[in-house]
């Protein structure tokens, strides 16, 4: 028999016990190693360097940001120090291949996290554009918003999903396998925002016609700012002197930031202007249009000092004759009544284009906002069509013209033929030329295209706009609008929801005037005991709080992009790519998380006998 002694001393009572001791020393490596990750990853930072070798100045930020830990941390000090450069076969945790491997699962760990909100919210809507990275890959990113609990609007990446191509039944079938692998349930998704792209937002094939085919409740709201884009873009091509005005534009701020002795005189110039408003000019944005304020903006305020520049540059003779003739050239374009005319036109609009457009990318925006913008914008236009005369006479006093260059040229007479009518064409001279055919073209362009745009938004808003001004309908009116409602969405709430719409508006009348949008209605009545009383309501108001008004967070997914995937890091795979993207972006939720567990899940995986040796 063996003795009490023997008992305590068993070789399984030391093998555990050698065993949690190897565990407890690795979860502290693997803490450091997480937070590391952590750190880079979140600051979208690269990882790996020419070597994987602790002490080389060409080993990475990863393996640099330990060496700078072990610094400070004897225990990482002495680990590295007896593990560090062992090479391959030997267990450090330290390695690349450990480190990619912690990417997966905390991409994994986030992804699990967004997950679970959105099925906690039930509803919510997709968000999905492409781009092209450094090495010319097609990516196609998903994103999605969905309401908290407490009302706020949240707008989740979930993924980067590479060279799915370009067809509407491509995507569609990318976007289903991503989403039955993360375990979202299609048939609640309330709305769908793209570009305005056939591919996207075709009403037979596009993407977001073959959603329907699963949520058919998924409403397609085109992006808000992207069609302000259009509007832009489509009013300053719709006359000559508009398109030529803005390669004007670029032409200054390209030849005079092509040179860094142009660019400092500039700047010195300006430094001594008494005016404290004048800025440089800027570049033209492709993209953003509406950016394109800014640029005018440097111009107009710059007007003087960019002419002295000019004038410089074109007479001093230490100057290449083709820099001294392109100088004279842009002068004399800016010098033009046309021109400051098109500056005067456009900087205003332009202020309040991309104030505008700021406002509709944010995440807290919702139709019935998005509807007043396009509607106080198309008002604006429409107002600001009455001030030519005003905006002549500050043209003129800027540039020190009082005609148009064309009045100076020979008018051109039309040949008529033996068959043409007697009707004699109107022919317009001097300021009447540009008011009618090219102020009244854009300021008309403009303000229809925001008419036509307008619309879409109203047809969605229609549906739900009741519920902005609920205090303010009568009793009858608000049971005609809810009826539509119930018919609609007969899945999500029953016909009880137009009398608690009803019983709920003599409620709302008490609630201060910023609780009264749809966020805060949402907001006081989900954070109450209202919420047993009114469920319907409450299904409702997360439905239409839900509905995306633009694809901005997709946008800003490629600038994230761009940085984790550049030209020093072209060779990312897929699979990371997407799962550093993920963890930059979403950084308030991969710091929140608590690792502990996912440690010790992989620990008691890649634990091994010869760890024990």
């Amino acid at each position: 028999l063996r003795t009490e002694g023997a008992k305590n001393n068993s070789i399984d009572k030391v093998l555990k016990e050698e065993m949690y001791s190897k565990i407890s020393y690795w979860t502290q490596v693997l803490r450091r190693v997480v937070s590391t990750i952590t750190f880079l990853a979140e600051r979208g930072l690269s990882f790996r360097g020419n070597n994987s070798e602790f002490g080389s100045v060409h080993n990475g930020n990863y393996m640099g940001c330990l060496e700078l830990i072990a610094q400070f941390d004897p225990f990482l000090c002495e680990h590295i120090a007896k593990y560090g450069n062992k090479g391959r076969g030997n267990v450090s945790y330290l390695s690349s291949l450990i480190c990619d491997e912690f990417i997966q699962l905390m991409n994994n760990s986030v992804a699990d996290k967004i997950v679970s909100e959105i099925n906690e919210s039930k509803y919510f809507s997709i968000i999905v554009d492409s781009t092209p990275d450094i090495s010319k890959t097609d990516q196609l990113t998903v994103v999605i918003r969905y309401i908290t609990p407490t009302g706020e609007s949240k707008e989740r990446f979930l993924a980067f999903l590479q060279s799915v191509g370009h067809k509407g039944e491509q995507m569609e079938y990318a976007l289903i396998k991503k989403f039955n692998e993360l375990g979202i349930e299609l048939k609640n998704c309330r709305g769908q925002s793209y570009d305005n792209a056939s591919n996207m937002s075709g009403v037979y094939k596009g993407l977001q016609a073959r959603i329907k085919k699963y949520a058919s409740n998924a409403v397609f709201v085109p992006c808000a700012a992207h069609s302000l884009n259009l509007i832009g873009c489509n009013a300053a091509e719709s006359s000559k002197e508009g398109t030529h005005f803005f390669h004007t534009i670029q032409m200054v701020y390209t030849f005079l930031s092509s040179s860094t002795y142009r660019w400092e005189l500039l700047k010195s110039i300006i430094d001594k202007s008494p005016s404290k408003s004048t800025t440089v000019p800027k570049n033209l944005c492709l993209t953003r249009w509406s950016s394109r304020h800014e640029s005018c903006k440097g111009v107009l305020s710059g007007y003087k000092e960019i002419l002295e520049v000019l004038k410089i540059l074109s007479e001093d003779i230490t100057q290449t004759s083709p820099t001294r003739n392109e100088a004279n050239s842009i002068r004399k374009k800016l010098g033009k009544l046309e021109f400051v005319f098109m500056l005067n036109v456009w900087t205003p609009i332009l202020q309040r284009f991309d104030a505008t457009s700021k406002t509709l990318q944010s995440k807290d925006i919702n139709l019935s906002i998005v509807v007043s913008l396009y509607e106080s914008l198309e008002l604006y236009v429409q107002d600001y069509r009455k001030l030519f005369d005003d905006i002549l006479k500050k043209s003129k006093e800027l540039c020190g013209k009082l005609t148009f260059s064309w009045e100076k040229s020979r008018v051109i007479k039309k040949k008529i033929h033996s068959d043409d009518s007697n009707s004699i064409d109107t022919i317009h001279h001097g300021d009447d030329k540009m008011k009618n055919d090219t102020f009244y073209v854009i300021i008309d362009t403009l303000a229809s295209n925001l008419c036509e745009r307008k619309k879409a938004y109203i047809n969605v808003h229609s549906n739900f706009g009741f519920l902005s001004s609920l205090t303010n309908l009568d009793s009858l009116t608000l049971r005609k609008k809810t009826l539509h409602i119930v018919n609609k969405y007969n899945e999500d709430i029953d016909t009880s929801f137009i009398e608690e719409i009803v019983q709920f508006k003599k409620i709302a009348i008490s609630f201060e005037k910023e609780d009264l949008t749809i966020n805060g209605l949402f907001q006081k009545l989900s954070n109450s005991s209202l919420a047993l009383t009114f469920p319907n309501v409450l299904v409702v108001l997360r439905i239409y709080a839900c509905m995306p008004c633009s694809n901005a967070s997709g946008e800003r997914s490629f600038s994230v992009l761009r940085r984790i995937k550049n030209y020093l890091r072209s060779t990312l795979s897929r699979e990371k790519t997407s799962s550093l993207t993920l963890l930059c972006i979403e950084n308030d939720i991969l710091r929140n998380i608590d690792w502990s567990d996912t440690i010790q899940k992989f620990l008691s995986v890649k634990i091994r006998k010869k760890d024990f040796k």
